[in-house]
C-alpha cells in the first residue's frame, strides 16, 4: 500500500477514479466500489455521471478503513467507527477503545504468525539438512 505523504490527507480535491485508487492501494476494483457502496469512505464526490472521484482526505479514510479491515474488524463495526469519528470529539473515547482493542487483537495475530514462523524455519532447517547432507528423513514415518 503507497504511503499518504504527510500534509495531502486534508486534500479534498477530487482526483483519483476508482481504478487509479486501486492502484494506490494495493486492492481490487470492487475493493474500492465496495467500501464506497458501504459507505465506509465518507464525503466521496461523483461527476455528472456518477464517476466516483476520490481525493487525498478520501484515501487517508481508505487507509484507515482498509487497516481496520486487515485486523478483522467487521464491517458494521468499521461503519461505527466512521459514525463516531464524524460525530466529532465527544466520541474520542468509543473511538479509542475500538483502536486499543483492534491494536490487542493485532499484537496476538502477530504473535501467532511469529510463533509460526518458528516452526516453519525450524522445518526449513531440517530439510536444508536433509538435502545437504542427504541423511535419512526420521520425521516422516513413510520413509523408515
Amino acid at each position: 500500500m503507497k504511503t499518504i505523504k504527510k500534509g495531502t490527507q486534508l486534500d479534498k480535491t477530487p482526483k483519483y477514479t476508482v481504478k487509479d485508487v486501486a492502484k494506490i492501494m494495493n486492492v481490487s476494483t470492487h475493493t474500492v466500489r465496495y467500501y464506497d457502496n458501504e459507505g465506509l469512505i465518507p464525503f466521496v464526490s461523483r461527476t455528472q455521471s456518477n464517476v466516483r472521484l476520490f481525493s487525498d482526505y478520501n484515501l487517508s479514510w481508505f487507509k484507515m478503513v482498509y487497516c481496520l479491515r486487515a485486523t478483522d474488524l467487521s464491517i458494521n463495526d468499521i461503519k461505527t467507527y466512521i459514525d463516531l469519528c464524524l460525530k466529532g470529539n465527544k466520541t474520542i473515547p468509543q473511538r479509542a477503545k475500538i483502536i486499543f482493542n483492534q491494536e490487542k487483537i493485532l499484537k496476538n495475530h502477530l504473535k501467532e504468525l511469529q510463533d509460526q514462523m518458528k516452526l516453519l524455519e525450524k522445518k526449513k532447517k531440517y530439510y536444508n539438512d536433509l538435502l545437504n547432507k542427504k541423511t535419512a528423513d526420521v520425521w516422516n514415518p513413510f520413509s523408515i
